[in-house]
């Protein structure tokens, strides 16, 4: 899985995984070989439940959707999902007391990342080991874990998209099966926006909003 994940990169499709979901993105400029990500993504369709991902979403243009002939086939259009940019100048306050940084490989990491994602330890350590890949010069730094009365509820992980001017953008995110649908989520986002305001040094961030469609 990781493997294809990072084919998919370097054919300059962003790739972000949550706990139960993975996420391509295709909104600047044309993939390198589209004929081949298309063999790609549908192999990520047959092959991410088995990985425990219950869902894949493609974020692109109506242009190169129609491009992706099998992918369109195998693919159903649920929604319109728009790219935003908003600039980073307001400050983004938060106490620094409900997170910690944690060290990329450390056993306590790899136990949380593979607890939430719910995979094993070697798939956790497969994971980290290809963000340490596409960002070797950031990745130490981005292992984000927030804490509520001294307990780790949830992973944010912030970091710069390269070749940019600045631009920031969230890794992965992904919240403990324990305390699911009361609201960390939100302040996961909140904490990797004030990381990267402060500790990125972000000019900007890019994210994604939802269009309401009567599809």
């Amino acid at each position: 899985m990781n493997s294809l994940v990072q084919v998919l990169r370097e054919q300059d499709i962003y790739v972000l995984i949550s706990d139960e979901q993975i996420m391509l993105e295709v909104f600047r400029g044309v993939p390198k070989e589209i004929s081949k990500v298309d063999h790609l993504i549908v192999e990520l369709l047959s092959t991410a439940h088995t990985y425990g991902y219950k869902r894949v979403t493609l974020e692109c243009t109506n242009q190169l959707l129609n491009q992706l002939n099998k992918t369109r086939e195998k693919m159903s259009i649920v929604g319109e999902r728009v790219l935003y940019t908003c600039q980073m100048t307001n400050e983004i306050a938060i106490n620094k007391a409900h997170y910690e940084v944690w060290l990329h490989f450390d056993d306590r990491s790899i136990m949380l990342l593979a607890t939430i994602m719910d995979i094993d330890k070697d798939k956790s350590i497969q994971f980290l080991q290809s963000m340490k890949v596409e960002l070797p010069s950031q990745y130490h730094a981005m292992f984000t874990v927030y804490i509520d009365d001294g307990i780790p509820v949830g992973i944010v992980l912030p970091h710069i998209e390269p070749n940019t001017d600045q631009e920031g953008r969230m890794f992965w995110i992904g919240v403990h099966p324990n305390y699911k649908g009361i609201g960390y989520g939100a302040l996961l986002h909140k904490v990797g926006l004030h990381r990267l305001q402060n500790d990125f040094h972000a000019k900007t961030y890019v994210g994604i909003t939802t269009i309401k469609t009567n599809q």
